[in-house]
């Protein structure tokens, strides 16, 4: 299924105000070592537990969350990611985003034909994903489907080691893993290790964990603007001026950049860089994968947001005449993320961790100093009324009082003009 050439995907209903939670469930072998996770998401937190997405929206909604909010290594560390996805995303190009060589698509039988299961598995196993096969019952029609796969899991709460081995018997001499899932206690454990099984899943193995955040999403209504530019070709610079109008959005971008990895030596730390290494073909995959999880903003949060627009454009206008556009770049992303801990509900450091930010960046945020503290000192004794602490950082920085008063009230204008 292909965007590219069409209208931006239809506006899915809105998700709820609140948090958001990632439950990640430890796929273990037979010494108890974790290799994987399981993800699921859940938006109500001890009022329905985590599920497997059954929708393209649900899926968006879990790669949202694990790519752009908390971050790949924050969730996996250096383990797999398997990553149950509904069957028409399975189709969808967003999945082009994601590190295959990281993932495991878990796929569950209904919702397409065999074989457009096997077409769509095919051109996905040419991109280096792997499949692992859950609820499937063998049937000669699915010989390709298993061919395919790296993985196929069985509920042990349902059927026996024997059953197992009865059903696999066609496919015993692929190169297949097998998954015990379900396990209850760790006599029933005992009981399936050394069978056909070499991964296992169970609560006796691991307890489930859960990561929650405070939602701090894009507006839905600039997102889809900034699908149109890029499928307009539009220039990098509007592109990156689009983005700069959305603290959740930079936000996103720089996280899922960082967390996804292009085996870059360096890490991404401007909205122009990531915009570049992503190219227009890559950015409205992504924005695609916005839209169709239904992201928006909270209204209690519009003032907070508001005030680190002002922190972004004022910091930025502040170094332009000293420092490369570059630096530039990086001081609109420690002005507009200087209240990311007040908008996530969560400590900066933790914040921070999903992002992976050059270190003059984080140094900054962290504590206010190093090259952009002053920077983003100064645009705090703004805020304040602190002329005294002005007049202090603007000699440190080498510009002049009234210079840096009137780039406050451009930065004001600007984002006054945004809201």
């Amino acid at each position: 299924m292909s965007q590219r050439e069409g209208s931006p995907p239809p506006k899915e209903a809105m998700e709820g105000n609140g948090r958001i939670f990632i439950s990640r469930q430890p796929i273990c072998d037979a010494a108890e070592k974790v290799v994987g996770y399981e993800l699921l998401f859940t938006q109500d937190h001890g009022t329905a537990g985590p599920g497997r997405p059954a929708t393209l929206n649900a899926s968006a909604k879990l790669i949202v969350h694990v790519f752009n909010n908390f971050g790949l290594h924050q969730v996996l560390g250096d383990r797999l990611a398997f990553l149950p996805v509904s069957s028409d995303a399975l189709a969808s190009d967003f999945l082009d985003l994601l590190p295959a060589e990281r993932i495991v698509l878990e796929i569950q039988p209904g919702g397409i034909s065999p074989p457009e299961l096997i077409g769509i598995s095919r051109k996905l196993r040419a991109k280096n994903f792997r499949f692992s096969l859950s609820g499937f019952s063998y049937g000669p029609q699915l010989q390709p489907l298993y061919e395919l796969a790296s993985y196929v899991s069985f509920d042990v709460g349902k059927e026996t080691a024997d059953s197992v081995l009865e059903d696999v018997k066609p496919v015993q001499h692929l190169p297949l893993k097998y998954i015990a899932r379900n396990i209850q206690g760790y006599r029933q454990f005992h009981a399936v290790k050394g069978g056909p099984f070499a991964l296992y899943q169970g609560a006796c193995l691991g307890v489930p964990e859960t990561f929650a955040m405070n939602r701090a999403d894009p507006s839905t209504a600039r997102v889809m603007q900034l699908f149109n530019l890029v499928l307009n070709d539009a220039d990098i610079g509007v592109i990156e001026d689009a983005f700069k109008h959305d603290v959740a959005l930079c936000y996103s971008l720089l996280c899922y950049i960082n967390s996804v990895g292009f085996g870059l030596p360096y890490k991404v730390g401007s909205i122009r860089s990531a915009i570049m290494l992503l190219g227009h073909d890559f950015l409205w995959r992504w924005l695609s994968l916005l839209i169709f999880a239904g992201v928006d903003i909270h209204a209690a949060q519009r003032l907070l947001l508001n005030t680190a627009l002002i922190r972004g454009r004022l910091t930025e206008l502040l170094g332009q005449r000293t420092i490369t556009q570059r630096e530039a770049g990086h001081l609109f992303v420690v002005g507009i993320f200087s209240m990311l801990d007040t908008l996530l509900g969560i400590p900066m450091e933790q914040a921070l961790s999903h992002l992976d930010l050059p270190d003059e960046v984080t140094v900054a945020l962290l504590h206010r100093k190093g090259k952009y503290g002053p920077f983003l000192q100064l645009a705090v004794a703004f805020e304040s009324n602190d002329l005294r602490g002005a007049e202090r950082l603007c000699a440190v920085l080498g510009t002049e009082l009234s210079t840096a008063s009137s780039d406050h009230m451009a930065a004001i204008e600007w984002a006054r003009q945004l809201g």
